[in-house]
């Protein structure tokens, strides 16, 4: 009997040209220990393939006859939900970039480094596994909308990587919808960023902002704008955008204090902003359901997210945190997002994102409980504050946060 390992991902690459496939089979033979790799010229012998196995990840060039790669990983996702999707193209125009953002968990370029697409194909499929529970995976892949990256926020995030990434092209990019220019520009002039000057332009607001902070501004928004509000009437979408804003403002305020580099500043920004996206996701596809877990939350006297638990068997913010890293956000941004009620699962130690969110998230829930004229509690995880030696942090971060 042989002790020989077995491969643990089966991965499959679709080009219409041979020299690619022949790059890509030869640039990874030393992951066939790891990966049980099969290769195809066109989406109908991959497709053929899958009919009767399943795989891991399908890695797709966007360009080919006959069926392309939107039209292979739209049908991936039908016949084999639970794989990863992958655009590795040569074809970076604007169109195809948006095209691909409607059935691809991830777009890479051909030029892209094979270090990098080792990575990429790696961690999409560890984030699966880290988060592998059946009823997570049967609440995630019923998701009807929002499967896949905005193509917004896709193409500005295409923008921002080109070598002649411009602040014009990015607020033009911004400026296409008026409803979320509308909104920043709201933003931006409001108590919420706190400028000392009124801000008429997009140029300027991405300009005073920064990439960063409008990037996820335009994620957050793009992705409350999919929630049909008749469908959840108990639940109020103004309320959630609203609790997400003033955490993302705790968060990027209590990291400042801590005087942490720009990289975790911005990033407990953002995961503070989509903390709760996971809500957004299960109450739009779910409402039925959805509706249930306000009802137990009333009679049971749960959190959110023990009431999630019995109605779906996965929370918010699990659903939350697999869809962000599907859609390639980074490590910090999606453990800030899984772990921000229970951060003693984290084993991180150190102040980043996670403590951030955690932190704000408390303090933003109180602040809503008391403008709602009901009693104000915490849900501070005492061990994991203990554990970090931020215990007497507390009081200081509180103050911070109630003087912006």
């Amino acid at each position: 009997m042989s002790d020989q390992k077995q491969p643990s991902l089966r991965i499959l690459f679709v080009d219409d040209a041979p020299e690619v496939l022949q790059h890509l089979r030869r640039s990874l033979a030393p992951m066939t220990s790891e990966w049980d790799m099969h290769f195809y010229a066109s989406g109908k012998e991959a497709l053929s393939f899958l009919d009767s196995t399943e795989c891991d990840a399908v890695v797709s060039d966007m360009t080919m006859p006959e069926m392309d790669g939107v039209k292979l990983l739209a049908e991936v996702r039908v016949r084999r939900p639970h794989a990863v999707r992958i655009v590795l193209s040569g074809d970076t125009s604007q169109y195809n970039h948006v095209r691909s953002s409607a059935v691809a968990h991830r777009f890479a370029t051909k030029q892209v480094a094979i270090e990098d697409l080792k990575a990429t194909i790696v961690r999409s499929c560890a984030l699966r596994a880290w988060l592998n529970d059946e009823s997570l995976l049967d609440v995630v892949n019923g998701v009807k909308t929002l499967p896949s990256l905005p193509s917004l926020y896709q193409e500005l995030m295409q923008e921002m990587q080109s070598a002649n990434a411009s602040l014009k092209k990015a607020a033009r990019i911004v400026g296409k919808d008026i409803g979320m220019v509308t909104k920043i520009l709201q933003l931006v002039n409001s108590a919420f960023f706190g400028l000392r000057t009124h801000v008429t332009e997009p140029e300027q607001a991405v300009a005073l902002l920064g990439f960063d902070t409008i990037k996820s501004l335009v994620l957050s928004m793009q992705v409350f704008s999919q929630f049909d509000q008749t469908k959840v009437p108990s639940f109020s979408l103004e309320d959630e955008w609203q609790h997400g804003l003033t955490t993302g403002a705790f968060a990027r305020t209590i990291a400042k204090s801590e005087g942490v580099e720009q990289t975790v500043l911005e990033e407990s920004f953002t995961a503070a902003l989509l903390h709760d996206v996971g809500t957004v996701i299960l109450a739009t596809n779910r409402p039925d359901d959805y509706t249930r877990v306000v009802t137990l939350m009333a009679e049971k006297h749960l959190a959110d997210w023990q009431a999630e638990q019995e109605v779906f068997g996965a929370t918010h913010a699990q659903v939350g945190a697999y869809l962000l890293g599907m859609w390639g956000l980074g490590d910090a941004i999606v453990e800030a997002v899984a772990y921000h009620h229970r951060p003693m699962d984290c084993l991180h130690t150190h102040f980043n994102a996670l403590t951030a969110v955690h932190v704000s998230n408390s303090l933003a829930e109180g602040r809503r409980r008391s403008a709602g004229g009901t009693p104000v509690e915490t849900h501070l995880d005492q061990a994991y504050l203990e554990r970090g030696k931020w215990s007497e942090r507390i009081p200081q971060w509180e103050q911070v946060c109630a003087d912006r």
